[in-house]
């Protein structure tokens, strides 16, 4: 392939973006290195955009776009890119987008057909879906000669058993598409293309990743394919999060529409937007600003996740068969040292001891030495397998007889 891939990760907390030369992906699935790459935040709600280009220092800029209009980010950032940053036009644009249905379980080329099937599915990832389509659609316009394509976190989950996919509930929904899906997918999978470098052979027995950020949620692998996740039909399921509630039991939803006469849109917006740790603490859904506080409220929220993250570990290890290895990513994952030495210390019954010292540094290798089991902090890059991915896509369809 020739010319450039622009791999655009709309989420809705941040867009992060990374810039790839599609001639220099690898051909046998090692991850590629971007040229350059970014996220516009907006911390204490003002933009900013922070990138960085290969081998150089990290920068600093304030967009124009207003952040959470991914429309308007996007279209923003590709014109930053070509007159900023002398970055070439792109000839390929693949976006992250979080639901793929029972349909989309590898990336696929974007056509009016397509963005219609993805439109539908907003309502099971509102936070997400939306956001990614808005992101299409603009690149659509401000790029419309490059080849559009869409990387679904719902893929990796794809091969799942009927046993791990169906929920207890009558066949007919069940065929209608009410299933377990998960989700994280992207980050999943560039964790398993990094997992031999640090583990060896050990990388193909059974290992569990911790994606913990403001979204959460637990893949448990072997062979470094999924068998098994924390999150189901919806991005609610699973961990307590940072503004969303994780397992919950239906009962409790059925008694706000029944008894306290709750509307959906309601109880849709405090699960997504006002449970999790923000909703038990009243404080913030940020961890950083919950383990720096004195309010009793902050330490019962910081107990509840961590708490909610050893239910769900011990699950996950024992679908999966046992626990060779346990990586942390993600935001809180790769940044928040307190709270993996406290789900270790939780989990030390599995022969897990952490080197706190390390952990502290946020060093790769964070077992300690009696510990029995390897603990890694890896950094995903959801942006370089969308890359990969798409190129993957690219050369499959110029392959495609006409």
């Amino acid at each position: 392939m020739k010319g450039t891939i622009l791999s655009i990760n709309a989420g809705s907390a941040s867009l992060k973006f990374a810039v790839f030369d599609a001639a220099a992906i690898p051909s046998r699935g090692r991850l590629p290195t971007a040229l350059l790459h970014g996220e516009i935040q907006a911390p204490g709600g003002e933009p900013v955009l922070h990138w960085t280009r290969a081998g150089e220092r990290s920068q600093r800029h304030t967009p124009a776009a207003t952040r959470g209009d991914v429309a308007a980010e996007a279209a923003w950032l590709v014109d930053w890119l070509a007159h900023h940053c002398n970055a070439p036009r792109p000839t390929v644009v693949a976006h992250r987008i979080v639901h793929g249905g029972t349909r989309y379980t590898q990336a696929t080329r974007i056509g009016p057909d397509v963005l219609r099937d993805l439109r539908e599915l907003v309502a099971l990832a509102p936070l997400h879906q939306g956001p990614g389509l808005a992101g299409v659609e603009a690149a659509q316009v401000a790029l419309p000669e490059a080849i559009q394509v869409a990387c679904f976190d719902t893929a990796f989950h794809a091969g799942h058993t009927d046993a791990e996919r169906r929920y207890a509930i009558p066949r007919v929904w069940h065929d209608r598409g009410y299933q377990r899906y998960g989700f994280h997918g992207l980050s999943y999978d560039a964790i398993s293309h990094r997992l031999r470098h640090f583990l060896g052979d050990r990388a193909e027995g059974a290992v569990v990743v911790a994606h913990l950020g403001g979204g959460a949620s637990l893949c448990g692998m072997r062979d470094r394919r999924s068998l098994t996740t924390s999150m189901g039909f919806t991005a609610l399921d699973g961990l307590m999060m940072g503004t969303r509630c994780g397992a919950l039991d239906p009962g409790l939803v059925l008694q706000w529409f029944q008894h306290d006469k709750l509307s959906p849109e309601a109880v849709s917006d405090m699960l997504y937007r006002h449970s999790g740790l923000l909703g038990v603490s009243e404080i913030s859904a940020d961890t950083r600003d919950l383990l720096t506080s004195s309010d009793p409220r902050a330490r019962e929220a910081i107990d509840l996740y961590v708490a909610s993250i050893q239910r769900q570990l011990g699950a996950v290890i024992a679908t999966i068969g046992g626990l060779d290895a346990l990586v942390f990513t993600g935001g809180v994952g790769t940044h928040q040292a307190p709270i993996r030495a406290a789900i270790v210390e939780r989990m030390a019954w599995l022969g897990l001891q952490i080197d706190q010292e390390a952990n502290r540094a946020n060093q790769v290798q964070i077992a300690g030495p009696s510990s029995r089991i390897p603990i890694l902090v890896l950094r995903t890059d959801e942006e370089a397998v969308m890359a990969l991915q798409a190129s993957t896509l690219c050369e499959a369809l110029a392959a495609a007889p006409a």
